[in-house]
């Protein structure tokens, strides 16, 4: 009777022992699966501590904010007109039609500008209605924008553009342009940058039939 219990006992000890050890093997499978997700979370926490400070520290940063517009012009092209691209007069047989003098780029760069500072477009400010505007040199539009940017506080940091033709050559031709854009604009003249595309004989512009435009320009608050 005594060894019999004797043997109970250790029986019921070595059940409770089996037991806390799956017990403990338990939690430690549980621990070993949830430590991934402890760790990402406390990543995830750390990087967006970091960027809450980041975007503080940018805003007290005083930089300036930015403004981006796009601008696009078109003109069809006719024989006997002057063309005139980036200001100046280019010997060619055929120049754009239109209301003003035309001026592809020029026209590009006021919608560009325009877009930028939230003043609408080209068609806004020199509507084709209006016979002031009627056969006027398009640097005049340039000057008008940069006053109506002046009044926002607003000031030129670059302009990016490319003119789309088949002929003429206008690479040759890009320094006076940018010299005269820049002075009509205010600005350096290594703040304007151009650039020339043909259409590849594709379309009315790569049939010598059009000139298109398209330019990138951002501006900078003060």
């Amino acid at each position: 009777m005594f060894v019999g219990r004797h043997a109970l006992e250790a029986s019921l000890f070595q059940r409770n022992g089996r037991r806390k050890q799956t017990q403990t093997g338990d939690w430690v499978l549980i621990l070993v699966n949830a430590a991934p997700l402890v760790l990402l979370v406390g990543f995830c926490l750390f990087v967006m501590s970091r960027m809450r400070k980041g975007f503080t520290r940018f805003e007290n940063s005083g930089s300036p904010l930015l403004r981006t517009g796009i601008g696009y012009d078109l003109h069809r092209l006719e024989y006997g007109r002057k063309l005139v691209v980036g200001g100046i007069e280019l010997p060619f047989d055929k120049g754009p039609v239109g209301h003003s003098d035309g001026d592809v780029l020029a026209h590009a760069i006021c919608d560009a500008l325009l877009g930028a500072a939230g003043l609408g477009d080209i068609g806004t400010h020199f509507p084709d209605t209006d016979a002031k505007w009627a056969g006027a040199n398009s640097l005049r539009f340039l000057e008008y924008t940069r006053k109506l940017l002046d009044e926002k506080h607003l000031t030129i940091q670059y302009v990016d553009a490319v003119v789309i033709t088949e002929k003429p050559k206008l690479g040759p031709h890009f320094p006076k342009m940018r010299e005269v854009l820049a002075g009509a604009l205010g600005i350096p003249i290594d703040h304007i940058h151009l650039k020339a595309k043909t259409n590849e004989g594709v379309d009315a512009v790569g049939h010598g039939e059009a000139i298109a435009a398209h330019v990138v320009a951002t501006l900078s608050e003060r």
